[in-house]
Parts: C-alpha cells; sequence; structure tokens
C-alpha cells in the first residue's frame, strides 16, 4: 500500500505537490525518476511484485520517453493484471488519453468547473469547485464518451478531469491543468483522487481542521489610540469584552456550529470587580451561563510574564488559575496550557533573543502540563540545546515532559476591537499589504485561514478577547472582528465542501494526534510498518518491538468523513489485520 510518483527527474512540479499532499496525510510513496538507469527496472520490478497500489505519472509522455518499447507493454500488462490505476498529473491533451488536440492552452484563473454525475460520485464531499490563481493549463473536448467519462468540466463542456479506459481495462485519470499544495483546487481534490487511485481505500488520514483559541479573556487588552498611532496601555482605555458580548460570542458560535476556545485569566475578572467597584462579573457570569458551549484553557492566573520568573512563581501562575476555574465550575482543559505572550518559552524572533527560563520545566513536570502553546510564527531553541539547533517556525517540539504546540497568529490586531484601529495600526507597520482597503485584508486573510484548514494542519488559530468585542469605546457601534474573518472562511467552505464538518480537536487531541503522526512517521521511515491490501482486509505488520499507531482510510471502524471511513488503528507487534469498509455501491446490492 504505497503509491508510486514516476518522473523523468523525480522532482518534477506535479510531483513535488503530490510528495507534500501524501506527506501531510502520511501516506506511504516512493519517487522513481526514469532518467536513473535503475529507475526503469524499479518501476517494473515494484510492479510485477504489486509493490504500488497506484501511479501518479508527472505527465503522459513520461513512458514514451523513458521506456523502451517492451517496458511499456509490460508496464501496461502489470497494470491491467492487478487493477493499478494511474493518474496523469499534468496532461498535454492527446488521443492516447482520450482528448482530442487542446482549443486553448493559458491560464485558467477562476475558472468554474462543473461536477458532471461522474464528478459526483468520485468527489460526493463537493459542493463547487473554482480553479485558483495562478493556475496554468489545456481545454479539449473528449474523442469518445465511452472512452473517456468526463468529471470536471469547463464552462463550454471541455474536459478538465476525467477518466481514460483503455480496452484492455486499465483506467487513468487524467488532469488537464496544474495544480500545487498552495491552491485551494489541489487542496480540494486530493480526497477524491486518492480515493480513485486506491479503490477506497489507503494509508493516510485527513480531516478539514479549524481550532480557535481567544486568549487573554476576563483581561482587558491595551487599545491602539487613532491619534497617536501607538497602543495605549492606560487601563482607562482598555478593549475588554462586556456580559453582551459573552452572550453574543456564545449565540455565534452556535449559529456557526462552532466552539470558541476561551484561554481565560481567573484575575481579569477579580480585578474587574475591584476597580468597577461591583459584586459581581457581568461578562463571566454571561460566559458561565453559556459555559458548555465553550472550551476552557488555562492562560495562568494574571497573564504575568514567566521569561525570568522563578519556579515557585511559574507553578503559582498555573496553580491558582486552575483553583480559580474550579470554584466557578469551569473545567479547564486538562495537561493544557498557554502562558501569556508565550512566554518562559524561548524566542529568537526578538532582539536581543529571549532565551528559554529554565525553571519552565520543572515548574510543568510538577503541575502535569502535557500541551503547551507557542507561536507558529516563531523560531525557537531549547534550553540547553547548542546554537545550531534552532527549531523552524511552526515545528512541535518537547520542552520537559510537555510538547510545544504551534498556533497560528492572526492578522487582527490584539489592541484593535474596530476596523479603523485595525487599518490604523496596519498602515503604522512595516505590513507590505497595509494600504489596502479592509476588505481586501479580510479576503485575504480568510484564504489563508481556508488553505491551512483544507491543508490537515490541526494547529490552532489564536485571536484575542478584544477582537470579539461588538460595541466599543469609539462613536460607531461596530467591532466583532473574529467573526467577520471567521464568517469569510465559512463562506467559502460552505461554497465548495458539501459535506465534510470542520473539526475542531481541543489542545491535547492535537498534541496526541501531533505524537501520532511521529510515531507513523518514523515507522515509515525505517520500514518497519508495512501493509498489504488483501480480497476484504488490509493485513499490517509491524516488525518492531512496540506498538505504532498507522492511519488507515476507507476501513471499517472509524468515523466517516467524506465519502469513507478514516481512523487510527494501534498495531501492536506481529500482524494485525482490519476489514475493510464496504463500498456504498456493495451496500445497496446487499
Amino acid at each position: 500500500m504505497r503509491m508510486a510518483l514516476v518522473g523523468i527527474t523525480g522532482a518534477e512540479p506535479s510531483l513535488a505537490s503530490w510528495r507534500v499532499l501524501l506527506d501531510r496525510a502520511g501516506a506511504p510513496y516512493e519517487v522513481l525518476a526514469l532518467e536513473h538507469p535503475a529507475g526503469p527496472r524499479r518501476l517494473l520490478a515494484g510492479m510485477r511484485s504489486a509493490r504500488f497500489q497506484a501511479l501518479i505519472v508527472a505527465n503522459a509522455e513520461l513512458p514514451e520517453v523513458a521506456l523502451s518499447s517492451a517496458e511499456r507493454d509490460e508496464l501496461a500488462a502489470l497494470e491491467a493484471a492487478f487493477g493499478i490505476r494511474r493518474l496523469v498529473s499534468y496532461a498535454y491533451p492527446q488521443a492516447a488519453l482520450g482528448l482530442r488536440a487542446p482549443v486553448w492552452a493559458g491560464r485558467l484563473d477562476g475558472l468554474e468547473a462543473r461536477l458532471t454525475r461522474g464528478g459526483r460520485r468520485v468527489f460526493p464531499y463537493l459542493r463547487s469547485l473554482e480553479l485558483d490563481c495562478d493556475t496554468w493549463g489545456y481545454l479539449a473536448s473528449p474523442v469518445s464518451a465511452a472512452r473517456f467519462e468526463l468529471l470536471l468540466a469547463a464552462p463550454d463542456g471541455s474536459a478538465l478531469l476525467g477518466v481514460h479506459r483503455d480496452g484492455d481495462g486499465r483506467e487513468t485519470m487524467v488532469q488537464t491543468f496544474a495544480a500545487s499544495p498552495t491552491q485551494r483546487h489541489a487542496l480540494l481534490l486530493r480526497f477524491g483522487q486518492l480515493a480513485w487511485l486506491s479503490r477506497g481505500a489507503h494509508l493516510g488520514f485527513e480531516r478539514n481542521y479549524l481550532p480557535l483559541h481567544v486568549d487573554d479573556v476576563l483581561l482587558g487588552n491595551h487599545s491602539w489610540d487613532l491619534t497617536t498611532h501607538s497602543s495605549c496601555a492606560d487601563p482607562r482605555a482598555a478593549i475588554r469584552m462586556t456580559a453582551e458580548d459573552g452572550v453574543y460570542a456564545a449565540r455565534w458560535a452556535r449559529a456557526r456550529g462552532l466552539r470558541l476556545d476561551l484561554v481565560c485569566n481567573g484575575h481579569g475578572s477579580e480585578r474587574h470587580r475591584t476597580e468597577a467597584g461591583v459584586p459581581e462579573d457581568g461578562l463571566l457570569d454571561a460566559l458561565l451561563r453559556y459555559r458548555q458551549r465553550f472550551g476552557w484553557i488555562n492562560h495562568t492566573y494574571a497573564h504575568r510574564n514567566l521569561d525570568a520568573a522563578p519556579r515557585s512563581v511559574i507553578e503559582d501562575e498555573i496553580k491558582r488559575n486552575i483553583a480559580w476555574a474550579r470554584r466557578f465550575g469551569i473545567e479547564l482543559e486538562p495537561d493544557a496550557l498557554v502562558t501569556g505572550e508565550h512566554s518562559g518559552l524561548a524566542n529568537l524572533g526578538t532582539t536581543p533573543e529571549r532565551a528559554e527560563n529554565p525553571e519552565l520545566r520543572s515548574a510543568l513536570r510538577e503541575v502535569g502540563v502535557r500541551y503547551i502553546a507557542c507561536d507558529a510564527s516563531r523560531p525557537y531553541r531549547t534550553a540547553g540545546a547548542p546554537a545550531a539547533s534552532e527549531i523552524a517556525p511552526g515545528l512541535p517540539f518537547a520542552i520537559g515532559p510537555a510538547l510545544a504546540i504551534p498556533r497560528h497568529p492572526t492578522a487582527l490586531p490584539f489592541d484593535a476591537a474596530t476596523k479603523e484601529q485595525a487599518i490604523d495600526r496596519w498602515r503604522s507597520s512595516e505590513r507590505d499589504d497595509a494600504s489596502a482597503p479592509w476588505e481586501e485584508l479580510v479576503r485575504a486573510e480568510a484564504a489563508r485561514i481556508f488553505i491551512a484548514m483544507l491543508s490537515n494542519d490541526p494547529r490552532p488559530h489564536y485571536f484575542h478577547q478584544s477582537n470579539l468585542v461588538t460595541a466599543t469605546h469609539g462613536a460607531s457601534p461596530e467591532g466583532g472582528l473574529l467573526y467577520e474573518l471567521i464568517d469569510a472562511v465559512l463562506d467559502r467552505y460552505e461554497r465548495f465542501v458539501l459535506d465534510m464538518p470542520i473539526v475542531q480537536p481541543t489542545l491535547g487531541a492535537i498534541g496526541g494526534l501531533i505524537q501520532d503522526r511521529a510515531a507513523w512517521g518514523a515507522a515509515r521511515a525505517a520500514g518497519s510498518v508495512v501493509a498489504y491490501r488483501e480480497q476484504s482486509a488490509v493485513r499490517i505488520e509491524n516488525r518492531s518491538s512496540s506498538a505504532v499507531p498507522v492511519p488507515l482510510t476507507g476501513v471499517q471502524g472509524g468515523t466517516r468523513y467524506g465519502a469513507a471511513r478514516s481512523g487510527w488503528v494501534l498495531a501492536e507487534p506481529g500482524k494485525t489485520v482490519v476489514a475493510l469498509a464496504r463500498s456504498p455501491a456493495a451496500a445497496r446490492a446487499a
């Protein structure tokens, strides 16, 4: 159960794209460069032993150029005999693929693709499809509808994607446009393409993720001053959610079918009661009324900077917030922590660089923290590591007993509650797009988050409570910046996706998924776990001495997502057999 990525060099852009997509899914593959003397031999040897589940070929001319006539004949015979399907990942239309010569060659940006009846069978989770910007391709018509099943059609009826069937039973999916792993259409199509190539069952596990963290809940954030064009730290100007904002957040989340994870500081509520001279905190009361609609994460009690804090202070900040939450009936996520401004962790993006607080590890161990958040935009270096061992932005890493989980920062400023504040702050910064209008900035940020959603990326996106404020200190009653941005993301999702729910794992669940992926990746690299597709089951052979989590799609068990069931199987040393899921067609026949 592995894919063969076949090219002349093996580095063709279409194959590079599929390498990224398969790596994200956790699907094994082998790259075969036919220009290398051993390339054709490896391809045919693997085909003879049914080593490959499917072929992903860079272009249609490749076998003609790189293989001899006898090798081409043997390859075709083996594909037919074993029922191995082929995808030509960027094809020039030609008769050998069941297409006439192209009537158009060039950019296809924004082209609306129509799903045919066959297309809806292969891509049942799609509502519609539009080719992303910077997409090049060809438009051509099929030679014969009997041999070429159209799956995606251009507005003029030209073939964009289809299946060509040879007389000997071979099947080739033909794609006439380019696709990269940063393009929306590539990400939307890969579920169906992998299912078609693998005949419904393959190694790998994918979901569309959108965890949303809201930091500093119950605190007040600095407020961007439109006059001085700077962030104002005066407590009298602080931006803090009101009770009405708390109710709105709960109702919006319910209406959108999402969960907001509130990263909270208990001291913010206590301080508000003291400073306002009120017996109760209206915001806290409102959030408590709807507490089951939110997730709750420990953000330390007073949001203290922990960069140089002694161990006792770090432990006290964590424990006091736990005790405060328990007093109000709030169930903080077990084992999870977000420190104020990710302090305590190293930050190599500052000047001067900020070192990790050596007291942090022992404090995390003492209070039982297993998952701690870090910023996905920053490089890190753990305490005691050599200067050259920099951890690239976005990668998880271990810090004592805890796993540091990167969170994506968003473009919404922490000290902005209105569009005017956000725009003025952007224009006062060195952002390249600072002169763009608000609507364009929202579109760009929504597109970025949408691509992350479709990339099998479970890392959270984090905001600040100021971005939930809907009635601000200014003259105009506007705000709710988070809602406008995420609404734009969801509008995109609802436009293209028909039947795949958005998944929002907790911070701990994300950590568990990252650990499972790492264990599976290590097993793949070592070759210690292999899987075989049999008639009605998948046979997993674990040749190591410990259990390994294995991701599987198209088998019984797991959960249904899109058109298939998928999940993780813990494969003990030895042999594990997992039954294949019955296809919808087989279920209807039964």
